[in-house]
């Protein structure tokens, strides 16, 4: 792809659970640390930038959970009705942090991209303050058992929802001030609680 792309822009995906657990608040440009679910787009992220020696434009997008429009991974493993949900799990005491982005604003950062700087990275975020176990009881409105949450470990959740319940378990707070202050990204203000709440 990046070969018949050539010297035109090239923005590829890649997303914000590589850089682990994020002791606070952390730029595009953070060490990795990736939980074994996304370990493997490293190397692919590496070949990507790389072609910035040879004159190509790429760019990368680092989404956080990406959630809106009735779709996303928090409808997929929190509030899934095929799962005949009476209670909504999260990990430990769900005091971890989630990076969040609205599928429409981040829609909007790759547009946004395709003028970005070669070799830019850019954290598609515009929520870090909600912990899991509040976004489990936001999804417990949209899954039809309001406010019926409850605590799971690390290995339960591994058990109902695969290796991606260690990538739900980090701790995690991305800026994206860059992708703010170079191409330009505005996202509006959301109430996005409300927005996950609304019923499946």
């Amino acid at each position: 792809m990046q070969d018949g792309a050539g010297a035109r822009p090239y923005v590829h995906t890649g997303g914000t659970w590589i850089y682990g657990n994020t002791h606070g608040l952390v730029a595009g440009d953070a060490p990795s640390a990736p939980p074994p679910i996304v370990t493997w787009r490293l190397d692919n992220e590496k070949q990507v930038l790389a072609r910035v020696a040879s004159g190509g434009r790429p760019v990368v997008v680092m989404p956080g959970v990406v959630y809106g429009q009735g779709a996303g991974l928090i409808r997929q493993f929190l509030v899934d009705p095929a799962r005949d949900r009476q209670v909504v799990h999260y990990i430990g005491d769900g005091a971890n942090h989630w990076s969040l982005v609205h599928v429409g604003d981040i829609a909007k950062l790759y547009a946004l991209a395709l003028s970005g700087s070669a070799g830019s990275v850019y954290a598609g975020v515009t929520e870090t303050g909600l912990t899991m176990a509040e976004v489990a009881e936001a999804a417990s409105q949209a899954a039809g058992c309001p406010g019926r949450t409850a605590s799971v470990s690390l290995e339960q959740a591994r058990a109902e929802m695969g290796a991606i319940a260690d990538a739900f378990a980090l701790d995690q707070q991305a800026d994206s001030a860059r992708a703010r202050a170079e191409p330009g990204w505005n996202p509006p203000a959301r109430d996005v609680l409300t927005e996950i709440a609304v019923p499946a």
